[in-house]
């Protein structure tokens, strides 16, 4: 009989199992993730997720639906509030991602994680999106981004480091923003 172990709410037999997968065939590791991004008017805009390949095979059916990610901007921003701004889900998809590192790292440390929220916050000028004072003067962009950590585990500061460091060093979706300054900060709750 197999037990499994799970941390963290996944399988550290999982885990092992696909390390193991990607080490003896690195191809199948090669993914392509896809996003179909339809205009509705204004700042509205609705991104489709659904596909997605791995090793060269496209998945179209282990998804039993596709989801729909609606943005626009707030009225302060000429949008009309149907969604949250671009950036803000560019914020949010770092959150999603830290949590997933958070989540490995810590299973295959053996660290429980109890409780976990992340704040992640930008700071953006607008004046570059609008040229201002010329074009060029002010990035469009982040200039800095920083995520708070809100841990409940009952291990110890130094290996909750450790899962934080591997959660942001091997984070797909912060090393697409390696342009931009980064910084975290962690907190223990009781």
């Amino acid at each position: 009989m197999t037990t499994t172990t799970s941390v963290n709410g996944l399988s550290v037999e999982g885990i092992q199992g696909m390390v193991e997968m990607v080490t003896a065939q690195p191809e199948v590791a090669k993914a392509v993730f896809s996003a179909t991004t339809i205009w509705r008017g204004g700042f509205h805009n609705e991104a489709v997720v659904k596909p997605f390949s791995m090793g060269g095979a496209r998945n179209d059916t282990s998804r039993q639906k596709a989801f729909t990610i609606v943005g626009d901007h707030p009225q302060e921003l000429l949008g009309t509030d149907k969604g949250p701004s671009s950036v803000e889900v560019l914020l949010a998809a770092l959150g999603h991602c830290l949590a997933s590192g958070w989540a490995t790292y810590g299973a295959t440390m053996g660290v429980s994680i109890e409780g976990l929220r992340i704040e992640v916050e930008g700071d953006i000028d607008l004046q570059g999106m609008l040229a201002l004072p010329v074009l060029g003067a002010v990035p469009p962009g982040f200039q800095e981004i920083r995520a708070s950590y809100y841990v409940k585990s009952s291990a110890p500061r130094e290996q909750l480091e450790q899962v934080a460091k591997m959660a942001e060093d091997l984070s797909p979706t912060r090393h697409s923003l390696r342009a931009v300054d980064f910084s975290s900060q962690l907190t223990i709750q009781e």
